[in-house]
Formats: C-alpha cells, sequence, structure tokens
C-alpha cells in the first residue's frame, strides 16, 4: 500500500470518527482500530489540512477558453481529474460554470 492510499484510508476513518461524536478511544474500540495509530493521524490531518498531496505536487495551468459553446458533434468529453474527484466536461459545456468548479477545487484540493 502506499503512502497516499495510507492517507485517504486514515482520512476516511478521520472523517467516519469526526462524523460519529464518540471520542477518539471509544470509536476505535467499536471500530477495532488502534487507538495510538488514530491519534498519530488526528494529529497529522489538524496540523496539515491537507491528505492528498505532499507540497510541490500540484502545479496550476492557466487556460483562455472562449465563451462560445464548443461544437458537440464529433468530439469526445473530457475528464479532469482533481485527486480523488474526476469532472467530466461535455462538449457544449458552460465555460462559466466550469471555471467556477475549477476554481472551487482549487480552494478546496
Amino acid at each position: 500500500m502506499t503512502q497516499k492510499d495510507k492517507r485517504i484510508e486514515w482520512k476516511a476513518r478521520y472523517d467516519t470518527w469526526k462524523e460519529s461524536g464518540q471520542s477518539i478511544a471509544e470509536w476505535c474500540r467499536n471500530q477495532e482500530v488502534s487507538v495510538h495509530q488514530m491519534y498519530y493521524w488526528v494529529q497529522r490531518f489538524e496540523r496539515d489540512g491537507n491528505f492528498m498531496e505532499t507540497p510541490g505536487d500540484t502545479q496550476w495551468l492557466s487556460v483562455q477558453v472562449d465563451e462560445e459553446a464548443l461544437p458537440s458533434t464529433g468530439h469526445s468529453p473530457i475528464l479532469l481529474h482533481f485527486g480523488a474527484i474526476s469532472v467530466e466536461v461535455r462538449p457544449g459545456a458552460n465555460m462559466s460554470l466550469l471555471s467556477d468548479v475549477v476554481h472551487m477545487l482549487q480552494n478546496q484540493c
């Protein structure tokens, strides 16, 4: 299992614990998870606030997009990947909305 896979797995556990309202010890007993490992990951997520990437992994490229709708005949959709999130952009998509989505993802990821 890669370090990225471990972060994803522990982030899911962290989110589930946060939503449970239980103490870490109680949640770990119910889930049969090591309390010591959970404390390690809780500290890491709360300190770093970033679980998908290490610094320097993300690079953004500015793209100029015309406001006109793209012709829809004979063109395939474009897939954009942001960590675990994928966005499918089909021909004729609203470029203003796409810009807003990309901006939001840039601020969240």
